[in-house]
């Protein structure tokens, strides 16, 4: 998969140069709106423990990660692109870090060797097989009774509302196809769509808020490995 026609590595690298309005509009919105949405989930449904181990399963430059706090428990950011790993290296503060260059659809991991899986921004890029073969590798990963938090923008998002009409307007303008992200083809269409998508994972589900938390850009979808 590409973004834009670019390989990702070219994606993060053109994004950590560019300094349009939106670039810096897009940096603040991670940082001080969508950060405290992650620390709010992060706290409701993992634990800051040692031994505890938590997955960003593609967590691209993992600006958003910067508010949750957590000290004790590790935080693996895995992405595909090396030049994304480059930026969440530098954006990282917690103490516990690690790196790892993997591929979602075939994460380097063992089954069941993670306390969470977490990412945002990230399953409305995969058509719905796609995304499938993703949450399958996710309950692989996932110790029995943990969960999954996905911030998934849905079709309804505020997020569309306002960047709709300006890419259908850039479009006409310039004569081709405008986007300010990559191609989302798998935006959610209900909370029952996406409770519908866990369940299918055999992932228990647990929620799917559409909230005030981040101004109503995502849906965040939670949902469960069995106990047994």
């Amino acid at each position: 998969m590409e973004a834009h026609g670019k390989s990702w590595d070219e994606y993060w690298r053109d994004s950590a140069q560019d300094r349009s309005l939106f670039a810096v509009i897009a940096k603040l919105y991670r940082r001080f709106l969508i950060s405290p949405a992650v620390r709010h989930y992060f706290r409701k449904y993992f634990r800051d423990e040692p031994g505890r181990r938590y997955l960003h399963a593609g967590c691209g430059s993992a600006e958003s990660d910067r508010r949750i706090g957590f000290t004790r428990a590790s935080l693996v950011l895995m992405d595909i692109s090396r030049e994304a790993l480059l930026i969440a290296k530098r954006e990282s503060k917690a103490p516990n870090v690690h790196l790892v260059c993997g591929d979602i659809f075939r994460p380097p991991f063992r089954e069941a060797s993670f306390d969470g899986v977490w990412n945002l921004g990230v399953m409305e890029h995969f058509d719905p097989n796609q995304a499938a073969e993703i949450l399958a590798e996710f309950r692989r990963v996932l110790r029995p009774g943990h969960v999954a938090i996905l911030f998934w923008p849905p079709n309804f998002g505020s997020s569309r509302w306002i960047l709709a009409p300006i890419e259908r307007l850039l479009t006409w303008r310039r004569g081709r196809t405008f986007r300010f992200f990559p191609d989302e083809v798998n935006r959610l269409r209900s909370r029952g769509h996406a409770l519908a998508i866990m369940k299918a994972a055999d992932l228990e589900p647990i929620a799917a808020d559409f909230t005030f938390r981040d101004c109503f850009i995502h849906l965040v979808a939670v949902g469960r490995k069995p106990s047994v």
